[in-house]
Formats: C-alpha cells, structure tokens, sequence
C-alpha cells in the first residue's frame, strides 16, 4: 500500500470532497476568529453540509496547516491516508476474529477483507464507504470485547469509534442501536441485569451522543434541528442520475430490488459467497432455534454461548441493512458501496463455514481450498494493477459489458491522459470527452509542468483526440462505443476481464 498509493487515479467524488473539508475549516477558523480561506461558501448555505467531515476536515487542516502547494500532492496524501485508515481496520478486524478463532482462520478472515480485489483498489480513493466500514469494524471490535470482558473502558472506545462512523454515514447509528438491544434482551431474564444494563445503555447513548457533537462541527451550528435535517436528508436522498444494470438504465432512486445482492454476487470471490451461504445458514438455524426454544432453561437467548452471540449479531446486521435497502427502495448507485460496511459481517459467517465444515472435510482441505483462493484473488490484483475496481467474478461469463457498469468513477482516465502525454510531444493535446466521466479532474494528479499541455474542447471537431470509460448516463454503451470504432483511429485501450474500461482513439 505504501508503494502503490500514487498508481491509482482520482475518483468522481474526491474533488468535492475536499471542498467540503474546507467549508467546515473556515467555519471552524470563523469561530475561532483566525482568517477564513478564499473561494467556499458559508457551511449553513452548503449544497453538501449535512455530510459528515471526518476525514476531509482534518486533511485539509493538514493541506492548509503545512501549505501543500501543489494539488498533485494533495490528492496523493488523500489516498495515502485513505488506505492506512482502511488498514488500520483490517486490522482490529483480525483481532475481532482472534477473539473466537485461531491465529490461521484469522489471517484467512483478514486477507479475505484486504485481497477482495474491489475493496483492494477502493481503500485508496473511496472515501466514504471504505472509511465508514473501517470505523465500523473498529467500533465492532469493541462491542465484540465489552460483551466478553464488560470493561467501562470497551463502553468508550466502542461510543467513540461507532461516533466516528456516524459521522461518515449516519447509518453508523445500527451498531449503537444493536448495542442497546442486546443489553435490553439481556435484561429481560433479570430485574438486577436489567437495572445494571439500563445503566450501561445511559452511559452509551450519552457517549454517543456528546462524542458524535464534537466530532461533526455541522451539528454545532444547531444540533437537533441539524440532526434531523441530516436524517430526513438520508432517508429521502434523490439522486437523480441513471444506474446501468443487467443491461438497461435505471433510475437511481427505483433501482431493482436485487440490485446490491446481485452486485455482492458478480463482484466477491466466489468462494467467499459459497463459504458466506454456509456460514449464514448454520447461524440462522440456530437464530431459528434458539427462538423456538427460548423459554427452556438451556436458552434463555437468542444465543446460548459467547460464540453464537457473535455469528448471530453478524447475521443481524446483514438481514437489518438488506431489508430496510429492498423495503424502502434506498437510493443506490456505483455498485454495492452503500452497504460495503457488511462486508466484515459476510468474512465472519464465511469464517464461521470453515469452522462448522471441519465436521464434514478434513481441515488441511479447507484451508487449501481458503489459500487457493486468496492467492488466486492476489494474483488478480497483480495483474490487473491498478484496475481491481472492475473486478467481476466468473458468474459473470462474457456478459460484463452488457450488463454492468466499468469504471463508473474514472478512476482509469488518468491513465489515458498520461498515455497521450508521454506518446505526443506537443505543446498542447486537444481533447474530446466522449462519455459522462469528468476526465478534468483527473488533471490533478498529472505533473504540474505537463497540466496545462491538456486542453479539452467542447466540440468533437475541435478535437485531435477522443477518450472514452464507456461510461454513458442513458445510452446503449455498445451503441456509442460503435460510433467511435467506425469514425476515428483506435490507439491505446486499457483492457481488464478481456474488457476496455478506458479508450484513446485518433482524428
């Protein structure tokens, strides 16, 4: 990650981003009377302030503090710590594992979570759903370890993570709510627990409560009329653009009710999938179970021991998340990302397969099988370094292009953009962007003295070059892509699954 941060390009979202981090500096530096920075409006008209700044707020602290000149080095300072927040929680996502299972499984776990090739490429630039699942798993971890060892000090740290990743995604707000529910259930045996766990349950939601103030400078400015105005925003988002999936356009406010499920399926090493469906069946049944039996003095739960606690809150997550997304058709677009933060949850009931199939295969099997397939996910990511974010599985076929979107974030059109500069000596490049991609952004990353050489004209016959992702808002991309192959002179394709994701063609 160290080595490979400055390979990867710009996604659509980063420059906006960015910009919201210094919305809310200057209202900070505003209350602190020191001199607002130029250029960005006051954060209670802000088109995008109900948004969380977690991460954006300290970067461009950093980026004002120590007077980052060039913006090159903002963005790669941006990747650079985009991932080592992503591993940063891959990490005490292992140590959650340890919690239940040996060091061999664990590793299995957390190479399953880092070498998924989608969540390889997208912890460098993804900063929303990456993040929010980092901080989601932290917190995680810390229920996970109050629940075993009941510390005041796991009450914190939990409040404080689950904090962090309700400023991301106001989401974030399950975890605590999981949390009060299994202290109620707890209670419900007990008139002493429940007096002690209503105790505990004060102490979160005060926590949460004061820490989730602190941590977002938007809930300063009126902190309950703000806080509901960032629900009722998230409830009711209206993205207005077009999704493409299994080969028509939809709608990103009435996409299909199979469309995160159908992703996680075409875009997740399969055996990840096979090992999840196993794991989630064993824990359902005992969820079943459980219930049915619950009265029995065996079963005074939904669980009977610390270990089906674990798979089973696993469970709860995905059913919770997957439910409200088909139920209240959530707007959803660029894949699966608004629900990544269940991906530790799907590596633990996969992990949880491994555990229950050493019954029916001998062990060595399985974790052959495991490495097999970690090493085969690795060597993807080798080879198709640094365009792992249109990964597709062999569900998939020869059916990608048809029926699914590519680099719907153009994170590859730095790439061409560099292409054309170090393969055309001229002093200026003019430029045709024949797709829906803002290949503009992408300048950001290219070397200072070569910026301005890129000139993009509004007009194809204005144009010496035309570039294209294949990304196109309500148009047939084989039909569009047809146009150019028939009218201009092909001269370089990045090609991933046997596909281009990104094309230069000449006049």
């Amino acid at each position: 990650g160290l080595v490979i941060f400055s390979d990867y390009g710009i996604s659509w979202d980063e420059v906006n981003e960015r910009h919201s981090g210094f919305v809310t500096l200057n209202e900070i530096y505003k209350i602190l009377n020191l001199n607002i920075l130029e250029g960005y409006p006051d954060l209670s008209n802000y088109i995008y302030r109900e948004y969380g700044v977690l991460f954006n707020l300290p970067l461009a602290f950093i980026e004002d503090f120590i007077k980052i000149k060039d913006i090159k080095d903002v963005f790669l300072l941006r990747h650079l710590i985009n991932f080592l927040i992503f591993f940063l929680g891959s990490i005490f996502f292992y140590f959650t594992l340890r919690i239940y299972y040996s060091q061999t499984i664990s590793i299995i776990g957390f190479l399953f979570l880092i070498l998924s090739p989608r969540f390889f490429a997208e912890a460098f630039y993804n900063n929303k759903d990456i993040i929010f699942l980092s901080f989601y798993s932290i917190s995680f971890y810390y229920f996970s370890k109050y629940f075993i060892e009941r510390k005041n000090s796991f009450i914190f740290f939990f409040s404080l993570f689950a904090s962090m990743a309700i400023n991301v995604r106001v989401l974030g707000i399950l975890i605590v709510l999981i949390f009060i529910f299994v202290l109620f259930l707890e209670g419900l045996n007990s008139k002493k627990i429940f007096k002690k766990n209503s105790l505990e349950i004060i102490k979160c939601l005060l926590l949460v409560s004061i820490l989730s103030y602190l941590l977002w400078p938007f809930l300063w400015l009126n902190p309950l009329e703000n806080l509901i105005y960032t629900f009722k925003s998230m409830s009711s988002y209206n993205w207005r653009g077009l999704v493409f999936f299994l080969g028509e356009y939809h709608q990103a406010k009435n996409i299909p009710w199979n469309y995160t499920i159908t992703l996680f399926l075409v875009t997740t090493p399969l055996i990840i999938i096979i090992f999840f469906l196993i794991g989630a069946f064993f824990s359902f049944k005992d969820l079943i179970l459980n219930y049915l039996n619950i009265d029995n003095k065996e079963c005074s739960n939904l669980w009977t021991n610390n270990f089906q606690f674990f798979n089973i809150i696993a469970l709860l997550n995905i059913i919770i998340i997957l439910s409200y997304v088909i139920l209240f058709d959530s707007t959803l677009y660029g894949s699966w990302r608004h629900t990544y933060f269940l991906y530790p949850f799907i590596i633990i009931l996969s992990i949880y397969s491994i555990y229950i199939l050493r019954e029916y295969i001998k062990y060595k099997l399985i974790l052959i099988i495991s490495f097999f397939s970690i090493l085969s996910s690795l060597f993807w990511i080798i080879n198709n370094h640094p365009y792992q974010f249109v990964y597709y599985n062999v569900l998939t076929k020869n059916k990608i292009k048809a029926n699914f979107e590519l680099d719907y974030w153009g994170v590859s059109n730095k790439d061409s953009l560099e292409y054309l500069l170090n393969n055309f000596k001229k002093n200026k490049l003019f430029i045709y962007v024949y797709s829906n991609s803002p290949y503009y952004y992408s300048k950001n990353l290219i070397d200072k003295d070569k910026r301005d050489k890129i000139i993009f004209v509004k007009k194809i016959e204005d144009a010496e070059f035309v570039l294209t992702n294949h990304y196109y808002l309500n148009q047939n991309p084989t039909k569009k892509d047809k146009y150019l192959y028939d009218n201009f002179e092909l001269i370089n394709q990045i090609i991933v699954n046997n596909i281009a994701i990104n094309s230069i063609f000449k006049k």
